[in-house]
């Protein structure tokens, strides 16, 4: 009892303090309307700022699922953008549509990627059982990746461009001339357009798109622009591109399938030999 009573004395102002804002709490709330909405308002701006809190942690943290699902999304959105083909009217109106769908997309993940060495090389973790084969197109969301090189039941092994080895027919987009794209094995930031001619009009800042000319990857692929050009190589440019893909900042990718790839080598296999 001593003890208690030498508590109360020792705490005597902090506890009368706490009686009195009790006192006050509890005479503003059965007060008028006012002072009650005040309280309300108080309490309400309070735990919002906490629960706002709260909903920022589980979206940081939930960040990683969402852009899967946005990698999803864009991967169906291609599918069905696909599979529309033809002309449009005065109005805007598409009149035509193609009978079989001819390029699917099978979204990925990357799994491993090197960028500063002469043959760098991606793994993703699709493979055979998900549809992905040798000599497949790949692409992200930015542009032109690569190609696939050789693919086990669960992943694949990608040649992106920023490899040596990389060779794929590639255009201008403004004039529809057709060159070489390859990596020279600088800069993972830059590769190079041969093979254009002289007298073909060029601008720093003009679009690079895949060619359409082999079966692996549709015409119109962003691939990057014209950082510069030269005229060093006799009657070709030197002309370098910036890559519209960031390899160093690169985590998603989709696998490019063509229905009709099989039926147009074995066509352009035979007329070869």
């Amino acid at each position: 009892m001593r003890t208690l009573l030498k508590l109360i004395r020792k705490y005597s102002d902090f506890l009368l303090f706490l009686l009195l804002e009790t006192v006050a709490i509890i005479l503003l709330v059965s007060g008028p309307y006012y002072q009650q909405s005040k309280i309300i308002n108080l309490n309400r701006e309070i735990s919002g700022f906490f629960y706002s809190k709260v909903v920022g942690a589980r979206e940081y943290l939930s960040l990683k699922d969402v852009n899967e699902e946005l990698v999803l999304e864009n991967s169906e959105l291609r599918n069905r953008l696909d599979i529309l083909s033809g002309i449009a009217d005065t109005s805007g109106v598409l009149r035509v549509l193609k009978d079989e769908q001819r390029y699917f997309y099978v979204p990925s993940s990357v799994v491993h990627n090197t960028v500063f060495k002469q043959y760098n090389y991606l793994t993703i973790n699709k493979g055979r059982k998900q549809g992905v084969f040798k000599d497949m197109g790949v692409i992200s969301d930015r542009g032109l990746v690569g190609i696939v090189l050789e693919s086990s039941n669960n992943f694949a092994t990608i040649i992106p461009i920023i490899n040596r080895e990389f060779r794929l027919s590639a255009k201008i987009k403004s004039n529809n001339y057709a060159g070489i794209l390859q990596w020279e094995g600088d800069s993972p930031l830059f590769a190079s357009l041969n093979e254009i001619p002289y007298h073909v009009k060029l601008t720093e800042g003009d679009t690079i798109i895949t060619s359409g000319f082999s079966s692996i990857f549709p015409e119109g692929i962003l691939v990057g622009t014209i950082e510069s050009f030269s005229l060093e190589k006799g009657n070709f440019y030197d002309i370098e591109i910036k890559l519209s893909t960031n390899f160093q900042n690169l985590f998603h990718v989709n696998v490019i399938r063509n229905s009709y790839r099989e039926e147009q080598t074995l066509l352009e296999e035979g007329i070869s030999e």
